[in-house]
């Protein structure tokens, strides 16, 4: 069984001498958008990006700090959005991470997929920003092989990502790979309804929750409890796992 989750825009360096980081499988890839990145000034990424011009200059001082070429940190410690948070990787012993490097994976629009103990840079570059490489879109440019990463194990897919992302790997699926997207609802006024915020904080505990109990069945998974989420049968099927916060 896979986890996968999606990257958080805010970024950390961790410096852990105690662990062996390895190189994302989609270095060369990496280095093909960084040609593009590398040649923007911060007006250009602030527009690029729409974003405000303190995180576009950050982003811009991020590409030129790769060129130095500097040892990273692990992927799963250089995230810091909600998901990550409640992960709480800073806590994990190694053979914890061991663990999670096996069976959670993190997708990126940058590195494209990574193990969660992949050296990674800080950088800011989402799956849906409208960059083109070779005249294609991140989607285009990255085609398949998300999906050939994530699926070559033949193991279960555990969808804990965004849509943003989860669709850069889902629609390549085949008859015979299976995957299982997991929501997180709240009841409010007789309404269900996803709170973003609720459902990546969730999305983060699930992910530790796999890692404290090693867990490789996703039947396990629907024991999973967290501020008042719980499984819910009625609403749930083979490939969808739906939890509800009342």
């Amino acid at each position: 069984m896979i986890g996968i989750i999606s990257p958080a825009k805010n970024m950390q360096e961790v410096d852990r001498d105690d662990l062996e980081l390895s190189v994302p499988v989609y270095l060369e890839e990496t280095k093909e958008i960084y040609k593009e990145l590398e040649k923007m000034q911060p007006w250009d990424i602030q527009s690029l990006m729409k974003v405000n011009e303190r995180i576009a200059t950050q982003a811009f001082l991020d590409y030129q700090a790769l060129k130095k070429e500097k040892k990273g940190s692990a992927a799963i410690l250089s995230y810091d959005g909600l998901v990550f948070k409640n992960i709480k990787a800073e806590e994990l012993s190694k053979e914890q991470l061991n663990y999670a490097n096996q069976h959670v994976r993190i997708l990126s629009g940058f590195y494209g997929v990574l193990k969660p103990l992949d050296e990674i840079h800080p950088y800011r570059l989402e799956m849906a920003c409208p960059l083109k490489i070779h005249g294609k879109s991140l989607y285009g440019f990255w085609n398949r092989r998300l999906a050939d990463e994530i699926f070559q194990t033949g193991e279960v897919i555990v969808n804990l990502a965004s849509g943003e992302y989860a669709k850069a790997v889902q629609k390549y699926a085949e008859p015979y790979d299976r995957w299982i997207d997991v929501e997180f609802l709240n009841l409010r006024d007789g309404k269900l309804r996803t709170i973003t915020a609720w459902a990546k904080m969730a999305r983060g505990r699930m992910i530790r929750y796999m890692i404290d109990h090693e867990i490789n069945d996703p039947n396990e998974l629907k024991a999973f409890e967290f501020q008042g989420y719980t499984f819910e049968e009625a609403l749930s099927a083979e490939n969808q796992f739906v939890f509800v916060s009342r």
